[in-house]
């Protein structure tokens, strides 16, 4: 992988984006690559990723931050990352995982996906537990994704793979969007939270009007697209709490609030709590470690 650069003139992102670098022997080039995560190649500081990572724990133990939230690193569970998502590894010496990274227009000629499988590529998952049965099997498909001829098999072979995380999740009453429509609002929504977008500019952009898309979207979510908006740019204000050492105001400003007293009203809430108050609480990931990370670039994951 290699970090991206931000465009000339563009706020230098907080957290380093990583994207995927060709590699030769992978799959596909740059849009769907494996690789190996050990103790050296497992990037300990708050990152984003460009690309979806489906990681296979082999073995380790620790944690891996996801969001902020510590989720337990476990032998023969996997963890699946959407693009934006911010994480680190806190793993103890030890650590052996397969990546699979893949761009999100490798699966388009693959057909349709069902609803629980779009949800978790557009949301992220972790921990995905399977039986023991189902780790062997995702182990050969991992195995057989690597070892594709062509592009158009590794394809399939990853919908496989996706399809057999998607069953080992926990059944639940959660997000699923069914339209098209409203897919294309929550990608947009959550890839890049704004407190200036509103539904008239997202239905705008999607060439509906602002009724049909609250139409579709609580149709789909159970949800009107104003209360997703604002958590979507709430979430992304905790990332940025918890992960940097901007100040409020400097946070309120990257999400595009006028004033800082407004983002403090917000966030209090959206959260329930100040962004100051927040901070207090304490999360992994903060401080003089993050600043020391932020400058490198090297092969991580």
């Amino acid at each position: 992988m290699e970090t991206a650069t931000s465009a000339p003139g563009a706020p230098q992102p907080i957290f380093p984006v990583h994207d995927i670098t060709p590699r030769a022997g992978t799959v596909g080039g740059s849009i769907l690559a494996i690789e190996r995560i050990d103790d050296d190649l497992a990037f300990r500081a708050p990152h984003r990723h460009a690309f979806t990572q489906l990681v296979l724990i082999e073995a380790g133990s620790g944690f891996h931050s996801i969001d902020f939230v510590r989720v337990p690193i476990r032998p023969g569970e996997l963890h699946l990352l959407a693009p934006g998502q911010v994480h680190e590894w806190q793993a103890d010496p030890g650590l052996q995982c397969t990546a699979l990274m893949f761009s999100e227009d490798v699966l388009d000629t693959v057909g349709a996906l069902p609803d629980p499988l779009r949800e978790m590529l557009l949301l992220g998952a972790a921990p995905i537990a399977p039986t023991s049965e189902g780790v062997l099997r995702q182990r050969r498909l991992l195995d057989a994704i690597g070892d594709a001829g062509s592009l158009a098999s590794a394809r399939h072979l990853l919908a496989a793979l996706l399809h057999e995380c998607a069953d080992a999740l926990p059944a639940q009453g959660g997000l699923c969007p069914h339209s098209s429509l409203t897919r294309s609002f929550m990608r947009d929504v959550l890839r890049a939270p704004d407190a200036r977008l509103t539904v008239s500019s997202c239905a705008a952009r999607l060439g509906v009007t602002s009724g049909y898309l609250a139409e579709q979207v609580v149709a789909d979510t159970g949800s009107t697209p104003g209360r997703i908006l604002r958590t979507a740019v709430a979430r992304e204000a905790k990332r940025l709490l918890s992960g940097s050492d901007l100040s409020a105001a400097q946070v309120s400003s990257r999400l595009g609030f006028n004033e800082a007293s407004y983002f403090s009203r917000f966030f209090r809430r959206e959260v329930g709590c100040t962004p100051t108050e927040y901070r207090e609480i304490g999360a992994p990931g903060t401080g003089a470690a993050h600043a020391e990370h932020l400058g490198k670039e090297r092969h991580a994951s």
